[in-house]
């Protein structure tokens, strides 16, 4: 049921080769809806695309990304995508990926740690709050306000799916020093951070993609959001929402592109890798959103355009998730969300 579903909603970009040869077409697990401004159409414009066009293939595109159902596709073997595009607290595990093979993909171009293993960065971003200006004008400046709904009334918006951002604002909002979040016994760890939940629960509505989130920031379904920042600042610039980014606090919540194992077509996913991540290419799609490139030579590029709320802009708020800490603790961290979840 997991596969029947995931596949439902794939859509094609068709390069130069015939779309009914299935050695020639590659499936991208991707984020977002398919409409709009959001993450996949980008994806789409300038990076799908054209590759699809420099290696005459045909690439189908599916989404939303769910972890549970990427989990269940690579434990029953049968695996319906090539390519997967994950946040930084997926990926990780040798278990659950193919290889990067650097042989095929420029390691040189990446920029830090971008280029690992099991996993290479497609971009450079931010889970952040946004909050509704208008109401609250003044002092709205760090997690401690988005859980402090005597100050600041109204619904929070948050993620539905588990995912590396709330459980880091939760503890951080409740004192834990920055430096300490992973450093705590798990149990301890979330019975403090869903102790803190529980102080908002009531005014918390959830959102399922970052269309959605949009949605009910911009319709003032909820005053506040944790939010992917490209949905907030999409908010402001094509729906007119009055919405502020901290930039004092946020979540470094990277994406990284990986080959799950299993994957039918492993091969043509690492040329498609090697193809996506183009400076070149980068610097356009980064253009066009408001996220960072993860190669040296586009994040120096005079060609990539000043934004004041792509994540590289104000570093210095950065919260660094754990990656290990979540590719270890996940399963137990989902089974207490989701009980968190029903209660």
């Amino acid at each position: 049921m997991a596969v029947a579903a995931a596949t439902a909603a794939a859509f094609t970009l068709v390069g130069c080769a015939d779309s009914s040869d299935d050695s020639k077409t590659i499936t991208i697990y991707d984020w977002s809806a398919t409409t709009g401004t959001g993450y996949t159409p980008t994806n789409n414009t300038y990076l799908y695309e054209p590759c699809a066009q420099d290696l005459g293939v045909t690439v189908e595109v599916d989404n939303p990304i769910d972890y549970s159902k990427i989990r269940t596709a690579i434990e029953s073997g049968n695996v319906p995508w090539d390519l997967m595009n994950v946040q930084n607290d997926f990926g990780a595990s040798p278990n659950e990926l193919e290889p990067i093979d650097y042989s095929v993909i420029n390691r040189d171009r990446f920029s830090d740690d971008y280029a690992q293993d099991y996993r290479v960065g497609s971009d450079i971003q931010a889970t952040a709050v946004a909050y509704n200006s208008e109401l609250f004008p003044t002092g709205f400046d760090d997690f401690s306000a988005f859980f402090d709904t005597e100050r600041f009334p109204g619904k929070r918006a948050v993620p539905k799916s588990l995912f590396a951002g709330l459980i880091e604002a939760a503890l951080i909002a409740d004192g834990v020093p920055k430096d300490q979040i992973y450093t705590m016994p798990l149990d301890e760890t979330l019975d403090r951070a869903f102790a803190k939940l529980d102080t908002i629960k009531d005014d918390l509505v959830f959102w399922e993609t970052g269309a959605d989130s949009q949605s009910k920031l911009s319709s003032g379904e909820a005053v506040a959001g944790l939010v992917w920042v490209n949905r907030a600042d999409d908010a402001v610039k094509n729906d007119g929402a009055p919405l502020k980014v901290v930039k004092s606090e946020w979540i470094q919540t990277d994406d990284y592109w990986v080959i799950p194992k299993g994957a039918p077509h492993a091969e043509l996913a690492q040329q498609f890798i090697n193809c996506i991540t183009d400076p070149a290419k980068q610097v356009q799609w980064s253009n066009h959103i408001v996220f960072g490139p993860t190669t040296t030579e586009a994040l120096e590029s005079p060609d990539l355009e000043a934004n004041p709320n792509r994540p590289t802009s104000y570093i210095e708020g950065q919260v660094k998730v754990d990656d290990d800490w979540w590719t270890e603790n996940y399963k137990a961290i989902a089974e207490r969300y989701n009980s968190w979840m029903l209660s």
